[in-house]
């Protein structure tokens, strides 16, 4: 239930709903005054989403206190990286990357520094049951030089806190008094951190797929972005779902 809930709830995030909502609200309104008045306020809504100031305003406002780096002056012995970077192409059966890819990425920089023995990866794509844990393991090892007997792989995990009660369930006493190092994209990091001090995990943080706002001239931040439409619904969702998971776990 409460996974179909939260995707309901990531529709209900999208900027998009409301304005098209407003506009056939005044489509139909036969108060001409109410109409108008719809007209301004969906007007209004399109310009505020579509202002790449007001987005990256909103979201620094989201990220801040959750950019964190990995402390170069520690050794952790599992790196923990929940899924939702790759996905599994089973006609030409490779591994493909989302835009969560730099998890990854990074996780292997960190491993050849040698900051990381061990990595977990939680419900991801390209190496749960939707995917072939083999083909991912060897696409580590071809690509990052990462042997297959250095990963963790749990299958089951379907939403951010699953990702870590099911790594728990899984490694068990495994985990004790052992150094962790959570790897997340930016715009997750305050739920997943909200989600490990649920669980009572003791880790650090290491953000990736951080977006710097653009460095842009005075006038292109005038000109509507509609692109960030797509941006406002997944840092809405973001709020929606830090709020579920503060109240409901």
């Amino acid at each position: 239930m409460f996974f179909v809930l939260s995707r309901i709830f990531a529709c209900l995030a999208s900027p998009l709903v409301y304005i098209i909502a407003l506009f056939v609200w005044a489509v139909l309104s036969s108060n001409a005054r109410t109409r108008r008045r719809l007209l301004i306020a969906n007007a209004v809504l399109i310009v505020v989403f579509t202002n790449p100031w007001i987005y990256y305003g909103a979201e620094q406002l989201w990220l801040r206190g959750s950019i964190c780096e990995a402390d170069t002056t520690q050794h952790y012995d599992y790196a923990l990286i929940p899924g939702g970077m790759t996905s599994y192409d089973s006609p030409r059966q490779r591994v493909e990357y989302g835009e969560a890819g730099d998890r990854i990425v990074s996780c292997a920089e960190l491993y050849h520094k040698g900051l990381i023995d061990k990595i977990i990866i939680t419900g991801d794509g390209a190496s749960d049951f939707t995917g072939d844990r083999s083909v991912f393991l060897r696409h580590m090892e071809l690509v990052y030089g990462i042997d297959s007997t250095r990963f963790v792989i749990e299958t089951e995990a379907r939403n951010t806190m699953q990702n870590f009660t099911n790594v728990i369930a899984l490694m068990g006493n495994e985990l004790t008094d052992k150094k962790i190092l959570v790897i997340n994209s930016g715009l997750f990091m305050p739920r997943t951190q909200l989600c490990c001090r649920k669980v009572g995990l003791a880790a650090d943080y290491y953000t990736t797929d951080y977006k710097v706002p653009p460095k842009t001239p005075l006038w292109e931040n005038l000109i509507p972005n509609f692109h960030l439409f797509d941006n406002w619904m997944s840092l809405g969702h973001e709020l929606i779902g830090y709020a579920a998971y503060y109240v409901y776990f």
